[in-house]
């Protein structure tokens, strides 16, 4: 019996041995080189390099926006964190000698004074740096969590592709006899808490304060001694070469959001996809070509305390994207709203919006908003740009400003009404300067000779004036109306139109819609949109045909108006970017309805001609409103346009910008007086009155040239600026000026 037991006994060892040695010889023979693998992958240390952002040229090639090599404050992850090892680590190092010779009971006292110490130093640390930047503790804080989170998902990212790559080798692999399963590795899965991982930036410093000057940089580094983590070193910062110019084109970098990375287009790609902390375009062409320029991080992984390189992905730098604008161009027209001439010879700076279009292209070849802001001190600026509530030189007046275009849209009716067949090319409507719908007079809708004259006594009823260039009978056919802006042949056709036609015909040439441009625009409104309030009268549809009430436009659509009528009746989609593939796509997210490049209107012939030839008459003729323009050597064509509008009225905005209220809860405003020749308002030039008893007016001027063969068209606003013909001439002349001078213009042709 006892032998039995033994040999049991005996043959359980010897099953339990052999067991063991099978494990073994797996583990070392057949499965050694395996774990060899996982213990050199668990001893490196991946990391990312980051990449160069591309720059952003004009049409001629010159650098409008470029990464540039900058000194830095950054600091190392383990201060920003407080991890205790390295804090220790640190406080030994300070302590060196003393540290060394002094007992257990004393290290452990000193090593705890200095890290209280060493504690100190680093809010010191975080203190200096939001001082010498001008930002604020909380906005540090921001920052240092920021970066947190990108390490955090960095080391998720690592160890989920770590896994998944085990999970896939393992899927991969022929299934193991059930008993070799289970004596050798169980179920021979990977197991999630064998992944854990440890990065680079981990153990690296990062970037604090960018672009730091010399001044800050010298200070700093007499500090770092005392500054724990604290690393000077050279980066790159984006820079804007000329400052303030094109500043609303341009664009600006901002830190991503959580909007960023939830639409990330590469969440699977980790050399390209975004981390918090990460920069990202933010407006105009920088967002616009956000992942064309943003070029792909490259990768680099090193065995743990060797710093020996394993494996290595180079960088790739950001594609350059070349713009349609021309740089030189823009310069000027801009310089133009700093110092307009005023009627009575005074030069003062005024808002506004200019652009100019290639005609034959549809490229922007300028593309003005004033006022104007530094570029490169946006983030600095930001605050204060933002609560300048009466100058708002954050907004682009190019594309964002949509406001009443006045008799600019006299074309667009015109053509509209003949192509309906509601009038003929050579059907007159008599303007006696009163407004008649069916024999019934108006005391409304005067024209705006009659309103303008008749005051001094002077008999203006069928367009006697000018008296150079007297209408014969006051019959105006449509060249004729759109030569003298006749409100009252305009207002006829609104009539006959109505607001379905108006409407209808706005929207064909563009109004009421984004252009497709690109960067931020507003839409406006065009009759019975449901973005303009009020009940529809038939006044509505009579002033909504000159361009008031119910129609409001930005320059970009205007000058489109005008570029289309030079094509004969042909839309083209404005283009800002030379090469459409360097666009980025729409997020999925974010629907929009898809704007067509071209787009040929349905529309007569002969009212497409009548049109030029009255907007020919416009500026070339004793009777046009726009002669401010006639140039001997070149022929242009345009309209003028004079909106009345109300008196500015601005919000009142308490420390947190929301909107100050009075005791029924409603919103405070506050209406400045508005200048004149004879008193300026020092503090706001650019908003002009009108005569005592008159409502304020912006002034258009849009148009093409040369007439016969256009090679450009132009838009001009000045807001609040006074009259088309006079006011926004004086820029609309500049701007062709510009033009001729930069090649886009060849007189005689």
């Amino acid at each position: 019996m006892y032998e039995r037991r033994l040999k049991v006994f005996l043959g359980i060892l010897i099953a339990i041995t052999a067991a063991l040695l099978v494990r073994c010889a797996q583990l070392q023979i057949v499965d050694g080189q395996v774990y060899q693998e996982k213990a050199a992958r668990s001893m490196r240390r991946p990391e990312l390099i980051e990449t160069t952002r591309g720059s952003i040229l004009d049409l001629r090639g010159r650098e409008l926006a470029v990464d540039e090599p900058c000194l830095a404050a950054s600091v190392d992850y383990r201060a920003i964190t407080r991890d205790e090892q390295w804090m220790k680590e640190q406080a030994r190092i300070r302590l060196a000698a003393a540290y060394r010779g002094a007992g257990r009971a004393e290290r452990s006292r000193l090593l705890e004074q200095e890290l209280a110490r060493l504690n100190k130093d680093l809010d010191l640390l975080w203190r200096t740096l939001a001082e010498v930047s001008g930002k604020s503790l909380e906005e540090i804080e921001q920052l240092k969590a920021a970066l947190r989170r990108r390490v955090e998902m960095r080391k998720r990212y690592v160890w989920y592709k770590r896994y998944e790559d085990a999970s896939q080798r393992h899927q991969q692999s022929e299934t193991e006899l059930w008993f070799r399963e289970w004596l050798l590795s169980g179920d021979g899965a990977p197991q999630i808490d064998s992944f854990a991982i440890d990065v680079a930036e981990e153990s690296e410093p990062h970037v604090i304060l960018s672009n730091i000057s010399t001044e800050v940089h010298n200070r700093l580094a007499k500090q770092l001694d005392q500054f724990p983590g604290l690393v000077l070193a050279r980066t790159k910062h984006r820079l804007y070469p000329l400052g303030e110019v094109a500043c609303h084109l341009l664009g600006h970098l901002t830190a991503v959001d959580s909007e960023d990375l939830n639409q990330d287009p590469n969440p699977e790609d980790e050399l390209k996809r975004y981390f918090p902390s990460d920069r990202v375009g933010c407006g105009g062409i920088e967002e616009l070509c956000e992942q064309t320029l943003r070029g792909r991080r490259g990768r680099r992984e090193w065995i743990a305390g060797e710093r020996r390189l394993i494996s290595s992905v180079n960088p790739v730098p950001g594609k350059d994207v070349r713009i349609t604008i021309d740089i030189d161009l823009q310069v000027q027209i801009e310089h133009v709203f700093q110092n307009v001439k005023w009627p009575d010879g005074e030069e003062h700076e005024m808002h506004g919006a200019a652009v100019v279009l290639d005609v034959p292209t549809g490229q922007v070849r300028a593309l003005v908003s004033h006022p104007t802001f530094d570029a490169n001190r946006f983030a600095e600026l930001y605050p204060v740009l933002r609560d300048d509530v009466i100058n708002k030189p954050l907004l682009n007046r190019a594309t964002q400003l949509a406001v009443e275009p006045g008799s600019t849209v006299k074309p667009i009716v015109g053509i509209g009404a003949i192509t309906q067949g509601l009038i003929r090319t050579d059907q007159g409507i008599e303007c006696t300067g009163y407004l008649i719908i069916d024999g019934k007079r108006y005391p409304i809708g005067r024209c705006w000779t009659a309103s303008k004259y008749a005051g001094q006594g002077l008999d203006v009823a069928h367009h006697k004036l000018p008296s150079q260039d007297p209408h014969p009978d006051g019959h105006l056919i449509f060249s004729d109306a759109l030569q003298r802006s006749c409100n009252v042949y305009f207002e006829t056709l609104g009539d006959r139109l109505k607001i379905q036609g108006l409407a209808y015909w706005f929207g064909q040439f563009g109004l009421g819609r984004k252009t497709g441009i690109g960067i931020a625009e507003w839409p406006g409104w065009v009759p019975g949109d449901r973005r303009a309030d009020g009940p529809v009268y038939p006044s509505v549809q009579w002033f909504s045909a000159i361009g008031q009430t119910q129609v409001a436009a930005t320059p970009i659509q205007m000058a489109n108006v005008a570029a289309t009528i030079a094509r004969d009746g042909t839309w083209l989609r404005p283009r800002l970017v030379v090469d459409d593939s360097d666009v980025s796509p729409i997020p999925s997210t974010q629907p929009t309805e898809p704007v067509p490049d071209e787009v040929k209107l349905k529309v007569s012939p002969a009212a497409v001609a009548a049109a030029k030839q009255g907007m020919d008459r416009v500026v070339n003729t004793r009777a046009g409103t726009g002669r401010s323009l006639h140039d001997p050597q070149l022929v242009v064509a345009g309209k003028t346009g004079t909106a009345e509008v109300p008196p500015l009225r601005i919000t009142l905005y308490d420390e947190n910008h929301r909107p100050l209220r009075d005791e029924q809860g409603r919103i405070q405003r506050w209406s400045p007086r508005p200048s004149t020749s004879e008193n300026l308002n020092p503090d706001m030039p650019w908003y002009r009155g009108g005569k005592p008893g008159t409502n304020p007016t912006h002034a258009w001027f849009i148009g093409f040239a040369p007439a016969d063969k256009p090679q450009i068209a132009f838009a001009v606003l000045l807001e609040y600026g006074g009259s088309g013909g006079t006011d926004a001439g004086v820029v609309a002349k500049a701007v062709l000026e510009a033009c001729k001078e930069h090649g886009y213009l060849r007189a005689g042709k």
